[in-house]
């Protein structure tokens, strides 16, 4: 026997599947940036993106997710244009794609799932926060945004939000209609 494509009417190609957990990302951080403003989750998100996603649609989703920040920041929470606002929204970008890149590399060299997993959580967290504070010699900030208060603070945000989207990336996985449309089963003769 050999083995010939199924399709299965109930669920998402991959690309759909993968539209909507970009758009279901995106979603969140504009939620969260209300809340969080100046501490969205983007470690959280290029670390999960880089461990579970293709290159090119984890770089989609961590940019997805910065301009909504973005927009909620300036469109909602009234951030000021200014030159500096706006290179400082540039240097977050930035950090949150060194960030996807540096959890890359350590997923794309792990051999254990789960620990490639908790250290590119942990090298998207570390390259984002060192970015932004090469950011800071250049553009001015004060110490303060990078006390060990502040960074603790970050930390936990990113924390709770990663281990919420990866529990919410197994539920969606789990669910019949995001699963990848073509299954494999044995051909009859």
């Amino acid at each position: 026997m050999t083995p010939t494509a199924v399709r299965n009417k109930e669920s998402f190609s991959p690309a759909a599947a993968t539209a909507l957990w970009i758009a279901l990302i995106a979603a969140l951080c504009i939620g969260g940036s209300t809340v969080f403003a100046c501490a969205a989750p983007f470690a959280a998100i290029g670390a999960l993106a880089a461990a579970k996603m293709e290159r090119m649609s984890g770089l989609i989703l961590v940019l997805v997710a910065w301009v909504a920040n973005q927009a909620v920041g300036f469109g909602l929470l009234e951030y000021p244009h200014t030159a500096t606002t706006y290179a400082w929204g540039g240097a977050i970008g930035l950090g949150a794609l060194v960030g996807f890149g540096a959890a890359r590399v350590i997923v794309d060299a792990g051999k254990l799932p789960v620990l490639s997993l908790v250290l590119g959580f942990v090298a998207a967290f570390v390259a984002y926060q060192m970015t932004l504070y090469a950011a800071s010699l250049v553009l001015g900030g004060s110490d303060y945004a990078f006390s060990g208060e502040i960074v603790w603070y970050v930390l936990k945000v990113n924390t709770l939000s990663f281990a919420g989207l990866l529990i919410l990336q197994r539920l969606a996985v789990a669910l019949p209609a995001l699963r990848p449309a073509v299954a494999f089963a044995p051909a009859t003769r």
